[in-house]
Order: structure tokens, then sequence, then C-alpha cells
């Protein structure tokens, strides 16, 4: 409770006021120091501190939308929208210089199995971490988005499967498709569609949005 305490909520000051009541009655009080106005307690569990690590929990477990929403007592709309805004908040991790990498696609559905989409991503071949990837159609443009992160970072070797596209878009001094090359980044394959329903070959709860996943894979790759 904001009376126990006396302190903003926002920005932790001491210079709070009372500032009248809320229609079910509740005090409500306001920041001398940031402007903002709150209320002593809030009803609703969305409003609960440790609300956003515990969905960043159940999203990395692979709960869907509605069991999270089920097991956190909120609303699918405000899970939603708390999916969207912490993904915002996490940038894409730096990644070393002359490492080595592995580069795949996944193929998955947005909004109906009449719309495939392709998730094309590339792991760090020595620390096994995500360095990047992007979700799209089969083509060049949704591989060149991939490559040019790995580009930036001065690969020595970037191995693929013999899709053809990749001929064209890495030089041949730093490509290999050699057996046993994308070994690490096949079995990650099989682990993100174990994690996440969402991902799985046989499915219904594919994703609605390009947006919704890229926020989901955000969260399970990078926190």
């Amino acid at each position: 409770r904001v009376s126990d305490g006396k302190t903003c909520r926002f920005c932790y000051s001491k210079n709070i006021n009372k500032n009248g009541t809320t229609k079910t009655k509740k005090q409500q009080y306001i920041c001398k120091n940031c402007k903002k106005r709150f209320i002593d307690f809030y009803s609703y569990k969305a409003y609960k501190k440790n609300i956003n690590s515990k969905i960043i929990q159940l999203t990395k477990e692979g709960l869907g939308i509605r069991s999270t929403a089920r097991v956190l007592s909120i609303s699918t709309t405000t899970l939603l929208k708390r999916i969207i805004k912490i993904a915002a908040n996490i940038h894409q991790p730096q990644i070393s210089f002359h490492q080595s990498y592995e580069l795949d696609e996944m193929r998955l559905f947005i909004g109906k199995k009449s719309n495939p989409q392709w998730l094309a991503y590339a792991i760090n071949k020595k620390t096994k971490t995500i360095a990047a990837f992007q979700i799209g159609k089969r083509t060049n443009k949704t591989l060149k988005a991939v490559i040019k992160t790995l580009f930036n970072s001065k690969p020595e070797k970037i191995y693929t499967d013999k899709l053809r596209n990749y001929q064209y878009l890495i030089p041949k001094e730093i490509h290999q498709t050699k057996r046993f090359g994308t070994n690490s980044i096949e079995r990650k394959n099989l682990s993100i569609r174990t994690h996440l329903k969402r991902l799985n070959r046989k499915t219904i709860c594919f994703s609605k949005s390009i947006l919704l996943l890229t926020s989901v894979l955000k969260i399970y790759f990078w926190t």
C-alpha cells in the first residue's frame, strides 16, 4: 500500500499528496516530483510489480496466451499488450567479432495454415546463442536481413544447408555447406518446436500476427 511507505510507485519520491478518491472510493495520490497519479492499491492483478517477470517466465516455458492469462488471472488483451511492450524493450545482443555461425530456416504459420512463413535465424557455433532472426517468406530479403547482421561481425565461417539462395548471399570464402556442419542449429530447431507450441509442426495454436510472434521469440531468445 502507498499509504504505508508514503512513496511514489513510479519515481519513489516521498513528495506525494492525497488527490481525492476514485469512483470506487479508493484513495488517490499525486506525486509532486513526476506529476503522476496513482491509487493506494490496485485490485486488478495486472498492476502487480512482478507481473512482467511472470509473463516472461511463462512465455519461455511455452504457455500460450490463454493459458498464461488464466494462470495470472488477467485478460488476454492485457497480456498481448504486455508481451509486445516487454519485447519492445528487449534489444538484440551484441555479437562477437570473428566467430563462426550456423544459419537455417524453419517453417511456421501466421494467421492460418494457408499462410506459411519462415523463421530464418543464426546461432553462434561455439556458444549456441541466437545471433539474429527474421520472419518472412523464404526469399533473399528475409535471409539477407539475418546475414547482414553476421557480416557486421566479420564472421570466419557461415555454415548452411544447400539452399540455392545462400550461394548468392554469402561469399564463397566464408560459406560452408559440408556434412554435419549444421547439426547444432538442426537440434535447436527441434528444441524450439518442443518448447513453443505455436511452432509445432501439427498444431492449431499458430500465431495470429508477425508482431506477436516476433515479440514472443525476442522474449524466448534474449531474456
